[in-house]
C-alpha cells in the first residue's frame, strides 16, 4: 500500500505542476497581449443620427411584436 500512496502523490504533484505551469503561461500571455490592446482595437465609429434612428425603430418593432414570449418564473 505504501507504493500505491507514493504513486498517488506523484500523480497528484505532476497534475498540480502541469496546471500551475498552464496558468502561469496563460497569465504571461495575457500580460504580453495587453500591450497590443491599443494597436489591435477597431477604429471608433462615429454615431450618426440615422443609425440611432434605425436601431431605435428595430427595438420598437421587436418590443411591440405580438410573438414575443415573456419569461415565466
Amino acid at each position: 500500500m505504501d507504493a500505491t500512496m507514493n504513486t498517488g502523490y506523484a500523480i497528484t504533484l505532476l497534475g498540480m505542476a502541469i496546471v500551475f505551469c498552464f496558468i502561469a503561461l496563460l497569465a504571461l500571455a495575457i500580460h504580453f497581449l495587453s500591450r497590443f490592446k491599443g494597436e489591435l482595437a477597431p477604429p471608433v465609429v462615429e454615431r450618426s443620427d440615422e443609425l440611432v434612428a434605425v436601431i431605435s425603430a428595430a427595438l420598437h418593432a421587436h418590443r411591440s411584436s405580438p410573438k414575443r414570449t415573456e419569461r415565466r418564473s
